[in-house]
């Protein structure tokens, strides 16, 4: 338990409150470690997820204007067998016009002829307006195919990649792991759960040292009767300004005054 913000914790360890901190210290780099490692591979899976999403909404678009170029040919087939057969009728009517004898029959037969003409020229320039549109849906469909095959290039990359990732960090986690299992064996309960605390609300830095007075994680001078008490080494405190478990490292900040 913390008797104040500034205080000592943790009175009743298993082994000296130094040693505490120093494994907490230890403890935080295997942390990092797994933390650093852990979000390289969650990384290269959501972009890899991301480029699947991507694929899927790029084959949705393929299909989609393969199916309108689809359409667009059915109704060029139509437009070609209607043509065809008005072809045909006027080619029929204008055979016949030289075995009629009756006028009235011969004026039937010429206005047949008239509309069949008007409606070639209807066919005709609906086929002109569809070659157009299909030229552009061509273009299109294979815009649309190139962009499908460039997404699927580097979701192929991103997979060989999130392979190569797992590959070089997955014996660093489970050395981390194992190692974690053991520092957590050693360290007091109230004083790990205290530092788990720490280390998701402060970005994973739980554990800082004190350096010329100065707190290593928001950089805050500590007051010097704290830092006198935190390098005897002998209880475990606690920044006042983040709150933070501070330790203090002899090597670091030079001799004891």
């Amino acid at each position: 338990m913390c008797s104040s913000h500034t205080g000592p914790i943790g009175r009743r360890e298993p082994i000296t409150s130094s040693t505490q901190v120093a494994l907490l210290a230890q403890l935080q780099r295997v942390d990092q470690s797994l933390k650093s490692n852990t979000e390289a591979v969650a990384a290269r899976r959501s972009a890899l997820e991301q480029l699947d999403a991507q694929i899927a909404a790029q084959q949705a678009q393929v299909a989609t204007a393969e199916s309108d170029l689809a359409a667009l040919e059915r109704r060029q087939r139509e437009l070609d067998a209607q043509l065809t057969d008005v072809e045909n009728k006027m080619k029929d009517r204008r055979m016949r016009i030289a075995r009629i004898r009756n006028d009235k029959e011969l004026g039937l037969v010429r206005r047949e002829i008239d509309t069949l003409k008007e409606l070639t020229g209807t066919v005709e320039t609906e086929l002109l307006t569809l070659m157009e549109q299909l030229e552009q849906r061509r273009t299109a469909v294979e815009a649309c195919r190139q962009a499908l095959a460039a997404v699927e290039t580097a979701r192929a990359g991103e997979a060989g990649e999130l392979e190569a990732t797992i590959a070089r960090v997955a014996s660093a986690i489970e050395e981390d792991r194992s190692r974690r299992d053991t520092l957590l064996a050693a360290v007091d309960g109230d004083l790990h759960r205290r530092y788990e605390l720490l280390f998701s609300r402060r970005g994973g830095v739980a554990v800082v040292s004190v350096r010329g007075g100065t707190c290593q994680g928001c950089h805050m001078n500590v007051p010097p009767q704290l830092f006198n008490q935190i390098q005897r080494n002998d209880q475990v405190f606690l920044c006042p300004s983040c709150q933070r478990i501070l330790f203090w490292d002899q090597q670091d900040d030079g001799p004891k005054s």
